[in-house]
């Protein structure tokens, strides 16, 4: 996997964004100080300020860091049921709010399914 420079994607969103340095800054609640030496990459942001800058901006933060990966983040999260039979008894143990709304859910990710012609 190739890697970029994480530093030009930084200042990729930022030289995108229409507000200034300072305004960015206060925006992710750092000072412009902070931008500036993120921009020159005198220093990088730690990890929680990266998941910040991503959301923010709407990449992945793999993208962000610099690895050849789509820039834009998954639409969802995948989550992966390792154990049906224990998920289906975990089923049996949920308060009927919670029951309603898995259900409403597996319900509205079928009908997806078929508008999209993955099932029949």
């Amino acid at each position: 996997m190739k890697i970029t420079n994480s530093i030009a994607r930084l200042n990729e969103l930022f030289d995108s964004d229409p507000r200034n340095d300072t305004e960015i800054a206060n925006s992710l609640g750092v000072s412009k100080q902070s931008v500036s030496s993120w921009r020159s990459g005198e220093r990088s942001p730690k990890k929680p300020m990266l998941i910040k800058i991503a959301e923010t901006y709407d990449v992945s933060l793999e993208w962000l860091m610099g690895f050849d990966v789509d820039r834009k983040p998954p639409n969802e999260r995948m989550i992966v049921i390792k154990d049906a039979e224990l998920f289906n008894k975990a089923l049996l143990y949920m308060d009927r709010a919670d029951y309603d709304k898995v259900i409403d859910a597996y319900e509205k990710a079928l009908k997806r399914m078929k508008d999209q012609g993955v099932i029949e």
